[in-house]
């Protein structure tokens, strides 16, 4: 494991986080419940994520949803779209994927 020292978390006015781990260098603008995020995550104006993993340098667009998703490197998530897992069965997405 490589140690990388980034600038602290961004939290914008509107963001909302409860329950979650949030490694340095992430700007957050959305919801973020129940989840992880990696360090240079990006969550946009009005995304929600919920019970998600979410791996280091990932965007997530404005108005995107997230429901039991794991995402890894470097992933964009478009403005607006919504993926949503299960419990027992979470989506999950390759590195360096646009959706």
């Amino acid at each position: 494991t490589k140690v990388k020292d980034e600038t602290p978390t961004k939290y914008n006015e509107e963001a909302v986080v409860n329950h979650s781990i949030i490694a340095d260098g992430c700007i957050i603008e959305g919801e973020v419940y129940n989840s992880v995020l990696s360090r240079g995550v990006k969550i946009g104006r009005g995304a929600i994520v919920r019970n998600s993993i979410i791996m280091q340098d990932t965007v997530i667009e404005a108005n995107a949803t997230l429901d039991y998703v794991i995402l890894d490197k470097e992933v964009t998530v478009k403005e607006g779209k919504t993926l949503k897992g299960e419990r027992s069965f979470p989506i999950i997405v390759g590195k360096n994927i646009e959706i």
